[in-house]
């Protein structure tokens, strides 16, 4: 590839539609585990909210109740996340939050109190399901767990799901709440040092035997780990790249990972 100069222009970047914004506020607060908390938001504007399915995103902009209009929600911190559960008739949405100790989102969650408000935008694209598929692996870790429970609430009763989840500690073992059919949930457990992200997840998706038949995956953890986990897949076990969706939902050391990770430097 050669490098850009005067006489070669840089593309002109395309701008991304803005999604839709609705005001919420908080109506109910849910601790599920010691570091996970179910925030349940509220608000006639959810009225309009489109539900696009498993696994979609959206975007919570935190910006300080004191100036809502638009000028400051412009500049409003903004995290991504996957919605949980959406309810259009009591105009209400569930979001779920790891408290780790950082970051502005988890701050915030671990000090929400109903009659908070924030801005939520979105939603975002959603999994694109497959109906003839035997099986589905899914390998994430805690960030993972809501976009997993959404999946599993919407494959196909008759596939197989073979689920990996790491998270810190036995303590986050906790029941998903999703009747779903076929299904084997593995906790796996990385310990505490924030530099173990992902490994003991890289190392279950090296050992699981997969299915025979048509399967897919979904990977979502760690950026780098996603990357190592990704590799393995597509060069070791020559899984087809066309059935493999991989989402780097943070990284070691970023505050701001960008929400658009899907690893596809990985070739």
């Amino acid at each position: 590839m050669t490098s850009a100069t005067s006489r070669d222009p840089a593309p002109a970047a395309v701008a991304r539609a803005r999604k839709p914004r609705y005001a919420v506020e908080v109506r109910r607060i849910e601790r599920l585990s010691p570091r996970m908390v179910r925030v349940t938001f509220g608000g006639e504007e959810l009225g309009g909210f489109l539900w696009s399915g498993p696994a979609s995103h959206v975007k919570l902009l935190f910006a300080p109740e004191a100036r809502p209009d638009a000028t400051e929600a412009a500049r409003a911190t903004t995290r991504t996340y996957t919605p949980r559960r959406f309810d259009r008739e009591a105009r209400e949405l569930d979001v779920e939050f790891v408290i780790h100790g950082e970051g502005p989102a988890s701050a915030w969650a671990a000090q929400a109190a109903v009659g908070q408000r924030l801005t939520v935008a979105g939603p975002g694209r959603a999994y694109e399901l497959d109906s003839a598929a035997d099986w589905y692996l899914l390998a994430g870790d805690d960030s993972a767990i809501p976009a997993v429970c959404t999946l599993l609430e919407a494959l196909p009763g008759a596939a197989r799901k073979l689920v990996l989840l790491e998270v810190v500690d036995a303590a986050e073992e906790r029941p998903l709440g999703v009747a779903a059919p076929n299904c084997e949930v593995t906790w796996l457990v990385r310990g505490t040092d924030p530099a173990s992200a992902g490994r003991t997840l890289e190392a279950a998706v090296r050992a699981v035997p997969l299915p025979a038949g048509l399967g897919r995956m979904y990977i979502a953890c760690e950026a780098d780990a996603m990357r190592r986990i990704r590799r393995h897949l597509l060069t070791e076990r020559q899984f087809p790249r066309e059935r493999l969706v991989t989402r780097g939902y943070w990284r070691l050391g970023e505050t701001d990972h960008p929400d658009r990770d899907y690893g596809e430097d990985i070739a």
